[in-house]
């Protein structure tokens, strides 16, 4: 894997990132589970979608991801009619309450082994390029992008400030008076989808700690990393 890791920030009005466990939860997670990323780069960079072939860019191992929360999470749920077919509503509308995240803005960390999406990923974030629309979830859930940077990451375990996604496996304990000090609200994400082949089967799953208004924790981990980007210090830890 490289040293370096890409800085981009992606936002919109709405997101929904369906809880894929279940086949007719309307329920969103928080934020876009490591998978929906793989689609965003996917439709930035203009990789092939049928068949899923775009996921044969990203087989466990190939890429590392962190998600960072900038935005505080809110959740609002809107009634929507779903369709039992394609095209216009004509009939057989079904009222559905379905939850959206609110406002979405979140920080992506990326690495990936193979050098060509690395550059031609960083050239499309900094000339504001898309060759397909990238979506928060949901294809009426248009996404923005803009490039923060690209720095060097550095490995490192123990005591740190966290200011990404936190993956359980790699967590050894919380910093409890830091959490009180800094009124850290953890939400905790079960089933969150790590990895996925290209039959759209998710083949790992883990759990995933946040804090609900982006705030860093400070933790003692297996395994994280360290970056300086644009005058600040990043503690992050990749999935």
């Amino acid at each position: 894997m490289a040293d370096n890791a890409i800085v981009f920030d992606i936002w919109g009005k709405f997101a929904h990132f369906k809880k894929i466990y279940v086949t007719t939860s309307a329920l969103s997670y928080s934020i876009p589970f490591k998978t929906s990323i793989y689609g965003i780069v996917s439709a930035i960079l203009g990789l092939e979608n049928s068949d899923n072939a775009y996921l044969r860019y990203f087989q466990e191992g190939e890429c590392q991801i962190g998600i960072q929360v900038i935005n505080p999470i809110r959740l609002q749920r809107i009634n929507i009619n779903l369709s039992p077919s394609p095209g216009p509503i004509k009939d057989n509308r079904k009222p559905t309450l379905m939850e959206f995240v609110t406002d979405p803005h979140y920080r992506i960390y990326f690495q990936h082994r193979d050098e060509s999406i690395m550059a031609n990923l960083k050239n499309s974030l900094q000339k504001k390029l898309s060759v397909f629309t990238p979506v928060l979830g949901l294809a009426n859930c248009l996404a923005n992008f803009s490039y923060i940077g690209e720095e060097k990451i550095k490995r490192a375990d123990g005591e740190e400030v966290i200011h990404t996604v936190i993956p359980k496996f790699e967590l050894i304990s919380f910093d409890q008076n830091y959490w009180t000090e800094n009124a850290i609200h953890i939400q905790e994400q079960d089933m969150y989808p790590l990895e996925m082949n290209d039959q759209r089967e998710v083949t790992k799953r883990s759990t995933i700690l946040f804090d609900l208004n982006g705030k860093p924790i400070r933790v003692v981990s297996k395994n994280h990393y360290k970056m300086h980007l644009n005058g600040n210090n990043i503690g992050l830890m990749l999935m």
